[in-house]
């Protein structure tokens, strides 16, 4: 199931743009402005699935790079159903974007709540097949270059299921597979077997995990989800951790917008020669966080920074009383 070559010649490394909040509908052209901004930028890799945006992202994806398609890399999934984009829900999303503007953790806390359940898979073949077709339509293109299988168990795969991968990759309707899914789920797949060429899973700053499958290529995402709040409090907390930090880093560490640059560093450098998704639905951040890493050192920096943040000793060093996180 491993075409030939090698997955870091054709995704490189660094950082791709996760697009689980593109959406279409009444946000259709907003959001197409938004990936064109980050391929302007230099992004080249882009991550979707069927199930994102209510079922309307890979279409979004689709038509922002319809003139482009041969200079990007399209990841997407398999295994969870596309859902439906009502009228009813595209109205409630327009009219909700205000708020989810002004008040970014009560969005964070809704999408939090919705995904908290794991969704229902199918990975029958015959349902796969169709989905595979369907994202094809949906991201006017003839091929895929990754699919991942989505959230999936080691119970799930299945003879049929891998002949017919095995097909799909002869046809050169996909480049590489590879799974989307938890690190003790990808644990299982490997020790019953099964191989794939690239490993898409969470990763945390504070989890040191990052070498678990260092024999394949790997991306990470909620880097910065996942451990944003816990750093800014322990920032706010400790101030000799916080005066470290922005002696390490170079920067003031005085926002949630500094910590998260912080955070993607320290992913970048903990995944090398792999990839760090991140995602944003304001285009100035998105801007902003694309020239941070063009710009940062941050296998240097960021090897420090996981050192520092993981180390145990930082709170014994205080040197302020005063907090340099605002």
């Amino acid at each position: 199931m491993i075409p030939s070559g090698n997955a870091m010649n054709l995704f490189g490394h660094g950082l791709g743009f996760g697009c689980s909040h593109i959406t279409g509908g009444f946000e259709t052209r907003s959001n197409i402005r938004l990936l064109r901004s980050a391929y302007d930028l230099g992004l080249r890799y882009f991550d979707t699935a069927p199930l994102y945006g209510h079922g309307t992202s890979e279409q979004v994806v689709g038509q922002a790079f319809r003139e482009d398609r041969h200079h990007i890399v399209i990841a997407t999934k398999v295994g969870i159903p596309h859902p439906m984009l009502t009228r009813r829900k595209q109205i409630v999303r327009y009219l909700a974007q205000p708020l989810r503007r002004w008040f970014p953790a009560v969005s964070k806390k809704a999408v939090s709540q919705i995904y908290r359940s794991r969704p229902a898979t199918d990975f029958s073949w015959p349902s796969m097949q169709k989905s595979i077709e369907r994202s094809l339509r949906n991201l006017r293109t003839d091929y895929i270059d990754l699919l991942l299988l989505h959230e999936v168990r080691a119970s799930d795969l299945s003879d049929e299921m891998k002949k017919g991968l095995d097909e799909v990759v002869a046809q050169g309707k996909v480049r590489r597979l590879g799974l989307g899914t938890g690190v003790p789920e990808i644990r299982e797949i490997e020790e019953r077997g099964h191989q794939f060429e690239v490993y898409q899973r969470p990763w945390s700053i504070f989890v040191p995990d990052e070498d678990a499958f260092s024999h394949k290529y790997q991306i990470f995402h909620g880097a910065i989800g996942r451990s944003i709040d816990a750093i800014a409090t322990r920032l706010r907390e400790d101030p000799a951790l916080c005066m470290s930090v922005q002696e390490v880093s170079g920067m003031r560490c005085n926002s949630v917008e500094d910590v998260a640059k912080i955070l993607l560093s320290t992913s970048l450098a903990a995944n090398a020669s792999g990839m760090t998704l991140f995602s944003s639905r304001r285009s100035a951040r998105v801007e902003s966080y694309i020239r941070f890493v063009q710009e940062y050192d941050s296998d240097r920096r960021g090897r420090k920074l996981v050192q520092l943040f993981r180390s145990q000793d930082t709170t014994t060093k205080a040197s302020s009383n005063r907090s340099c996180f605002q």
